[in-house]
């Protein structure tokens, strides 16, 4: 498999690092897995998980109500910046537009739940070295500096969306929640070549692909962390997957074909072929 991540990652013009992990045997390929990216919205992610250990420790529910401020609003991506000020919602609808359709406004409200120093605390003890956020979204300043709003490390971005789908951090009813809000989460990226229908798929459950992730992008970086995997129990087959992408040197478009989203499919594909390939 390296030589076709070689042969993939030499056409992109600019930094990219991957990590693929085969949930069967444990096996992992990697490429440039412990260099440091941007992390744009996947860092989203272990917000989600410092979140859930607060409501896991039972500081509040994901039932109580978290209102929408004016102050709080910001564009980018998500539907909540074009919302009323003072609508009220259960933080798990907020956690949900985060994960679900990358709400920037759902997520700085996030943030001030749950704290910065708290993410970083958490990232520490459940030993998920190379992950930061740093700030709220703020775009003046990701405009300045990529590196705003958080890095990580494809491997420990992987490590930590590995272990949620394998609920071996948090409880079960944790991760379980967390998989349903990033359901299909990354379509046209780690998706995009591969052979699953998003929508009415009438295929038996125990052959139907399954995908859950978080995508992130800014000016000139791509990335995705994913599990994309069939079955469940002894008959489930599948991979985590985590690609990372900077200073990608083509016009920046915003497109579902930017070149960062485009290798992070050709690369996903090619890791099916080999995990669950027929």
């Amino acid at each position: 498999m390296m030589d076709s991540f070689a042969e993939l990652t030499a056409t992109f013009n600019g930094r990219i690092g991957l990590i693929t992990h085969n949930l069967q045997t444990g096996a992992e390929t990697a490429y440039n897995a412990d260099d440091t990216f941007p992390a744009a919205s996947t860092v989203k992610l272990p917000l989600l998980a410092a979140l859930m250990q607060q409501v896991t420790d039972g500081e509040y529910s994901l039932d109580d109500p978290l209102m929408l401020r004016r102050a709080d609003i910001i564009g980018g991506s998500g539907i909540a910046q074009f919302l009323t000020p003072g609508l009220t919602m259960p933080i798990r609808d907020w956690a949900f537009l985060m994960m679900s359709v990358s709400d920037n406004t759902a997520t700085n409200i996030l943030i001030d739940q749950v704290g910065l120093d708290n993410v970083a605390v958490w990232l520490e003890e459940h030993n998920f070295p190379g992950i930061v956020l740093r700030h709220k979204i703020d775009f003046a300043a990701l405009d300045q500096d990529v590196n705003h709003l958080g890095t990580a490390t494809p491997r420990g971005l992987n490590r930590l969306m590995t272990a949620v789908f394998q609920q071996t951090i948090l409880t079960p009813t944790a991760c379980t929640e967390m998989l349903r809000m990033m359901h299909k989460v990354g379509a046209d990226r780690i998706g995009r070549y591969l052979p699953w229908e998003p929508y009415g798929d009438e295929t038996p459950e125990d052959e139907k692909l399954h995908l859950v992730g978080k995508t992130g992008s800014l000016m000139g970086c791509r990335a995705q962390t994913a599990v994309v995997w069939r079955g469940d129990g002894e008959t489930q087959r599948g991979f985590s997957l985590t690609v990372m992408t900077d200073g990608d040197l083509a016009p920046e478009t915003w497109s579902v074909d930017a070149t960062g989203t485009l290798a992070i499919g050709r690369i996903a594909r090619a890791v099916y072929d080999e995990v669950l390939g027929e």
